[in-house]
């Protein structure tokens, strides 16, 4: 590959490893060369209206060299955390980049709670790395948010519903999978209930509760 390679410092390895919190998209020690992906391809990294990680990821896939620069699974990882640099360097000037500690570290225990019932890792694995430009994405969106259609919403009551609904997916999910004949049940409980503390206390307003239903409502 032409280009270095993005060294993932954070990044869960099995569903019994420690789980990382990254603060912020330095964490992630990204070494390639970011403004030469923006000037090779334009129209993925547009700089006037961005698009979804996603939707910006499968432009890519239609363009002519992107293939042979992401290559693979590696390569889409790579992907997303440059377009989250990328993402961040829009969101210089954005009043609400102080949400990107928040969102980030809420998109993870949203993750790790879905790791936590499921016996394949892979997927989870790699969203780790990925929701780094998803939370990004969140910031750079609230700007196209009508604010005053957020307001009336009962932020408390609203996020009981969620977290309630996140609960009941545990419990379908142990009874499905038989969770509760494996050795680190028990673990995996006590992992889980810390997740869900933090969710709580991480959503803290209409935003962030938008945010994280739409995330977990889309991924999981």
């Amino acid at each position: 590959m032409k280009y270095k390679f993005i060294i993932l410092s954070i990044f869960i390895t099995t569903i019994s490893s420690t789980y990382a919190f990254a603060q912020d998209l330095s964490s992630y020690q990204i070494q390639m060369d970011t403004r030469t992906m923006e000037e090779k391809y334009p129209d993925v990294f547009t700089k006037t209206k961005a698009n979804h990680p996603d939707t910006a990821y499968e432009i890519g896939r239609k363009t002519k060299g992107f293939s042979s620069d992401f290559i693979g699974d590696q390569g889409k990882l790579q992907f997303y955390l440059i377009y989250a640099q990328h993402l961040q360097k829009l969101n210089t000037e954005n009043p609400y980049s102080t949400y990107r500690k928040q969102f980030i570290a809420l998109y993870q225990s949203i993750n790790h709670v879905n790791q936590l019932i499921d016996t394949q890792v892979g997927y989870y694995e790699q969203m780790q790395s990925m929701l780094i430009a998803y939370a990004e994405y969140s910031i750079y969106e609230i700007n196209t948010i009508d604010q005053s259609r957020l307001g009336p919403i009962d932020v408390d009551k609203q996020k009981k519903f969620f977290i309630k609904s996140i609960q009941q997916k545990i419990k379908t999910k142990n009874q499905n999978l038989h969770l509760n004949n494996l050795p680190n049940y028990s673990k995996n409980q006590n992992r889980l209930a810390e997740e869900l503390k933090k969710i709580d206390e991480l959503i803290t307003d209409a935003y962030s509760l938008k945010v994280a239903q739409v995330f977990h409502y889309t991924y999981y």
